[in-house]
């Protein structure tokens, strides 16, 4: 459960849990490596979101909330979230996605230990 603060101390806080309901994979689509649909309770009021997007290559895992192309042809949000909803549903999704053996955890190559070493050498000097 994520507990999110208000700035204003004269508002209540707000409970929030995420959950995924399910991911699927997604074959031949460059960086997208899958969809998931997540259930969001705000302060007991269910919200499903549907199309998550999780992107990943040799670097990275990003995970986007959906969108929707515009009239004017742009890609735009579907849905504007606060940072700390947005954290908390990438958690959880990348979670599913590695349960589901759709991601897995990038392996440290020789040359990112040696980098980090070299670098942790440097810093003591």
């Amino acid at each position: 459960m994520v507990k999110i603060l208000n700035a204003n101390p004269t508002m209540d806080t707000a409970s929030v849990t995420v959950s995924a309901i399910g991911i699927t994979e997604v074959k031949n689509a460059g960086k997208l490596r899958a969809l998931a649909d997540v259930d969001v309770v705000f302060d007991g009021i269910e919200m499903i979101i549907q199309g998550v997007k999780v992107r990943a290559d040799d670097k990275s895992t990003e995970v986007s909330l959906p969108t929707y192309r515009a009239p004017d042809g742009s890609w735009r949000a579907a849905i504007i979230l606060p940072d700390e909803i947005k954290d908390a549903i990438s958690d959880t999704v990348i979670a599913a996605g590695l349960e589901a053996g759709i991601l897995r955890v990038k392996k440290e190559s020789v040359g990112d230990r040696c980098r980090d070493a070299t670098e942790a050498k440097a810093d003591q000097e």
